[in-house]
């Protein structure tokens, strides 16, 4: 189906070559008014793969306000907890481009493993952490200099992190090996190693630390990792390529972006039930969730849109035009 596109790297069989419902409460409302002004930039931004640029979107008009150019095949992107930073993964450049947000320029380059395919910030905004996907490897970045400053070897093709809450733990979904690594961040070393589902592709980690999630696109589910004992505790239905993750700012619901049948399955992790199944666009990769809880983002590689979801009726009010094979998207983080 795809055989005119090069391949980068392993992938998934059936994916192509590149890569609410719950309402926030007040106290989550009252931190996010707390955040600092350069916080309020009221963007997400998009990593387009086969342009090799950024799109920046206005979640207020949902209006493409600026392009920026990256390295080559971004396919991964994080903002910093204070809004400054965007860090952006280039899958075949080998590199993470820090994007200035205030001003939307590149601001320093930084080598890393060999394809580069996620990125996560910490908490406190100090490291930044890179899957390595063909090197097996996460590369560590202090922000403050922009340097590596620890490799950490995984397991086999990682693709997806997330940092934990307290930033105590970093999650790492291996693809090939149906793992989870667990890096401990005060000596970047794998602590644990949780087997999970069949091709695991996305991980995110829960508001409250207590449960990490991993979407796994060979079974259409969800491993819902308990953290206190690196377990596997309970699997969650998803649709067909289960492949991004997002969960609410206040733990449920969580949503997993379904890239074989092109919808966002809409989770309670309680019940253990998909209770709303959004259509998007072409090939769903990426989502997340803006820091107010008021939209949901799906970055459609295939459709080159980024679809907004309202999440109290689960609907689709906005799509997106946005730059070639749109694989990633973020939005600034939530702060408590």
């Amino acid at each position: 189906m795809f055989t005119d596109q090069l391949s980068f790297k392993a992938r998934p069989t059936g994916r192509k070559w590149f890569a609410g419902a719950a309402r926030c409460a007040l106290p989550l409302l009252m931190a996010w008014v707390a955040l600092p002004a350069a916080a309020h930039n009221n963007n997400a931004y998009v990593a387009n793969e086969v342009d090799n640029t950024v799109s920046v979107i206005n979640t207020t008009t949902n209006a493409v306000t600026a392009t920026v150019p990256v390295g080559t095949n971004p396919s991964g992107i994080a903002v910093s907890p204070n809004g400054a930073s965007v860090y952006v993964a280039n899958l075949s450049s080998n590199n993470v481009s820090v994007i200035n947000a205030a001003s939307n320029a590149v601001t320093a380059t930084v080598a890393v493993g060999s394809s580069p395919d996620s990125v996560a910030v910490s908490p406190n905004g100090a490291d930044v952490y890179v899957a390595n996907s063909n090197a097996n490897t996460v590369s560590v970045i202090a922000a403050a200099s922009d340097a590596v400053i620890a490799t950490v070897p995984v397991g086999n093709n990682p693709n997806s992190v997330a940092v934990s809450p307290d930033g105590a733990h970093v999650y790492v979904a291996n693809t090939n090996d149906n793992t989870v690594s667990v890096i401990a961040t005060a000596t970047n070393t794998v602590t644990a190693t949780v087997p999970v589902g069949n091709s695991p592709f996305g991980v995110a980690a829960g508001p409250f630390g207590a449960r990490v999630y991993v979407a796994n696109f060979g079974d259409n589910t969800v491993s819902v990792i308990d953290t206190s004992t690196n377990a596997v505790t309970a699997t969650l239905p998803a649709g067909n390529g289960a492949l991004g993750l997002a969960i609410s700012p206040i733990g449920a619901p969580v949503y997993a972006a379904n890239f074989n049948d092109n919808t966002v399955s809409v989770i309670d992790p309680i019940n253990k039930t998909v209770f709303a199944t959004v259509p998007v666009g072409s090939s769903p990769e990426s989502i997340a969730i803006s820091r107010n809880c008021a939209r949901i983002y799906v970055a459609n590689a295939n459709s080159n849109s980024v679809s907004v979801i309202n999440p109290f009726t689960n609907k689709v009010i906005a799509t997106v035009s946005v730059g070639s094979v749109p694989t990633a998207v973020a939005t600034q983080p939530q702060e408590w």
